[in-house]
């Protein structure tokens, strides 16, 4: 009896995941990023309002912009940045007090500019407001090897610093509900196998720009003295990332877990200015069948980090030729665009071969 109840449960799991699997091939799975909102403000503890309280707070709430804005933690070593944290008055335009739940917060609003400068002048680059967003699946195996996936509605201090992590870096994220709809879709062993084909399935319904699976276990001390392990995979949209991190305390994978992911992210999209190769570059933006659309584009273009101008060269036919002056390479301000909502690459693949890249217009 125990045996036949088992068999209709799994061919009823196999027939649910055959009839979804169907609407997802013909759904559209198009990139779409997240814009982020107040890059340049924070908010941080704060012991008093004396001076010498709020200027430690200055300095910590300037040091988490500098890392949300590039996402390079290693950018907090270099000279020009130690001068800035101890000059961190110039960088403010104003700030405030807040009483939180059990502590008093600093708020404050930092100079765009001037924060980008230094961190070009560092050497690093500016990781644009646009980040993509991402579902968490972390499977967790505890100390008697019980594997268990965790979701948003569980208690869990890892879960709790992975999304104080995520919050002062800027980047979206997102956990799944457990719900009926994920356990008939989705099994433990299938997520600590990463089977892609169901994991893709399963992650349709969160419409994330990109799926992170996590497995978390105990350390083999012949390997580290850290006590927890936690290895990882981003897939986002036909790219691949990995790591592994480490901690004595399981909570503290979290939020290394997200500076992992973050330090990865923003090498590939952050942009950095580039006096040499700083020079015009020219873009052609199609279904374009209004003056207002032309003049969205001009704007969203604008916005990327290292354009210093947009120019309308032509306009006819719905479609727009753009030409930027740019300090950075082209294949940067291309990266910048292939992971906006606004801007969809056509004939991504072969690229390469236009003079001209061409894109496609969709209203914001």
């Amino acid at each position: 009896m125990m045996g036949t109840r088992c068999c209709v449960e799994v061919a009823m799991r196999t027939l649910f995941f055959a009839i979804l699997l169907t609407v997802l091939c013909c759904a559209n799975t198009a990139q779409a990023a997240v814009e982020l909102k107040q890059m340049y403000q924070a908010r941080v503890p704060v012991a008093s309002q004396a001076a010498a309280d709020r200027d430690a707070a200055l300095q910590e709430a300037l040091q988490r912009t500098f890392i949300r804005v590039s996402g390079d933690d290693s950018l907090l070593a270099h000279e020009e940045v130690r001068l800035a944290l101890q000059n961190v008055r110039n960088f403010v335009q104003q700030y405030g007090y807040q009483q939180g739940d059990d502590e008093l917060l600093l708020w404050v609003q930092f100079d765009q500019p001037q924060v980008d400068r230094t961190i070009q002048s560092a050497g690093s680059g500016i990781w644009s407001n646009l980040r993509p967003e991402l579902l968490f699946w972390l499977v967790l195996e505890d100390d008697r090897l019980q594997r268990s996936i965790i979701g948003t509605g569980d208690i869990e201090p890892l879960v709790d610093q992975l999304r104080e992590q995520a919050q002062i870096r800027g980047l979206p994220v997102k956990l799944p509900l457990l719900d009926l709809n994920d356990s008939m879709s989705l099994s433990v062993l299938d997520l600590w196998a990463r089977f892609d084909d169901r994991i893709d399935f399963a992650s349709s319904r969160y419409d994330a720009d990109g799926v992170v699976v996590a497995r978390i276990y105990q350390s083999d001390r012949a390997v580290t003295d850290q006590a927890w392990t936690l290895d990882w995979t981003l897939k986002l949209a036909d790219m691949r990332w990995r790591g592994e991190v480490s901690a004595d305390e399981r909570a503290n994978l979290g939020a290394k877990l997200i500076a992992d992911i973050s330090k990865q992210l923003s090498y590939r999209y952050r942009i950095s200015a580039n006096a040499e190769a700083a020079g015009l570059w020219r873009v052609n933006i199609v279904n374009l069948p209004s003056v207002t659309d032309v003049l969205q584009a001009e704007q969203r273009l604008n916005s990327v980090p290292s354009v210093n101008r947009v120019q309308l060269v032509s306009y006819g036919e719905h479609q727009a030729l753009f030409e930027l002056h740019i300090q950075t390479e082209a294949e940067q301000i291309m990266r910048a665009l292939d992971i906006t909502k606004q801007f969809e690459p056509v004939n991504q693949q072969q690229r390469d071969s236009f003079a001209t890249p061409v894109y496609r217009w969709s209203q914001p």
